[in-house]
């Protein structure tokens, strides 16, 4: 039972980085989801390029760990 609960674990919080642009935005929260956000409506590509390499870079950690974990 436990690599499923390791695996459900390490996607969630997954899940939960992504929602941080709409939960962001909607509580004008400071963080990356905005930065983003404002870095895209402000036609600034260097700021969102980066801001979703260090999601997709979050993305393989949580899942090499939780792999490593099995």
């Amino acid at each position: 039972a436990w690599v499923a609960l390791i695996t459900v674990i390490a996607l969630s919080y997954a899940t939960l980085l992504e929602g941080s642009v709409l939960t962001e935005i909607v509580f004008s929260l400071p963080g990356l989801g905005r930065y983003i956000t404002d870095g895209l409506l402000a036609a600034d590509m260097n700021a969102v390029l980066g801001g979703t390499i260090v999601v997709g870079m979050v993305f393989i950690f949580l899942n090499l760990t939780s792999d490593l974990l099995y």
